[in-house]
């Protein structure tokens, strides 16, 4: 890996790559990247590195089942409820 790409990068910095992304998708709604690398982060501590990708991909389906309107609170609602459950994996 060259110095010149790094592969950690704060969440701003990943701006233009969830635009490139959500507009290929077809993703109108905002996302909380900071909020996606907080639960990815606390599921891979908390539970096993192997279970944040599919912790996100679960939450995405979840959200894309929903109308528009209900994204955002959904989003907040959903978050919360997955960090928790992840850090009652901590010791089981």
């Amino acid at each position: 890996m060259s110095q010149e790409t790094p592969r950690h990068l704060p969440p701003e910095a990943l701006d233009d790559w969830m635009a490139k992304i959500s507009e290929l998708m077809g993703v109108d709604e905002d996302v909380d990247i900071g909020a996606v690398l907080d639960l990815t982060r606390d599921v891979a501590h908390d539970v096993a590195r192997p279970a944040a990708p599919l912790t996100t991909f679960v939450l995405g389906l979840a959200l894309g089942r929903l109308p528009r309107d209900q994204f955002e609170t959904a989003f907040a609602d959903f978050h919360a409820k997955l960090t928790e459950l992840a850090g009652q994996q901590t010791g089981s």
